[in-house]
């Protein structure tokens, strides 16, 4: 029995992909602050939410993960909640989507954050305490244990994975905000952000619902 399992890292990033691609808070704050202030409050941003991801998953290697992922019953519960919390989001994203529509000169307020708060401090702390990305780490991650001897290993190997894919993602961005600013503060792109997100949290709901 393998140490870890990498065969099923292609499955997990494709399946990562779905809620990396997914513009939620975290990426909305970065790309205000790099349409506002560069690259260089970018990067600041993109760092902020790489430690955020860094602490969800130190809590999640650290055992709650495990004791979920061991107790069908709790890994269906925590499923629940998964879909619950997503849906939630999903009718977020669909009002703030029909606001805009109503009155698109709020586009600012949307992704507009206060100037005084610092990139990287902002985006650790929105990261954090956004419950899409504990419930993503908590629901999906032990379904990618496969045939590995270590849980704890295969989960760090899983997280790593997760923060490479997030960085390859997130750099381009960084620069097509900088270089497209006007772009982004457009009020027909923020209406169609809005509901492409409803949508992705919608599918990953009925991709949950699946796995009861």
């Amino acid at each position: 029995v393998p140490v870890v399992d990498t065969s099923v890292i292609l499955t997990f990033i494709l399946s990562s992909l779905v809620i990396i691609l997914s513009p939620g808070a975290d990426t909305f704050l970065l790309l205000r602050f790099a349409i506002r202030g560069g690259p260089r409050a970018g990067f600041s941003a993109m760092f902020g939410i790489l430690v955020g991801l860094s602490l969800v998953s130190l809590l999640l290697i650290s055992g709650m993960g495990l004791l979920i992922s061991q107790v069908p019953l709790a890994l269906g519960i925590v499923n629940v909640g998964g879909i619950a919390v997503l849906v939630m989001l999903a009718g977020i994203s669909v009002r703030a989507g029909i606001g805009l529509l109503r009155a698109p000169s709020t586009v600012e307020q949307v992704t507009t954050v206060s100037t005084k708060d610092k990139p990287f401090r902002l985006s650790l702390v929105t990261n954090v305490t956004n419950p899409k990305v504990l419930i993503f780490y908590l629901a999906f991650f032990p379904q990618f244990l496969g045939e590995a001897q270590s849980a704890m290993l295969q989960l760090t190997l899983l997280s790593v994975a997760f923060l490479m894919v997030t960085v390859v993602w997130l750099v381009p961005l960084v620069y097509a905000a900088s270089a497209a600013r006007s772009f982004f503060l457009k009020p027909r792109v923020a209406i169609a952000m809005e509901f492409t997100v409803a949508a992705v949290f919608l599918a990953l709901a009925i991709v949950l619902a699946l796995t009861l």
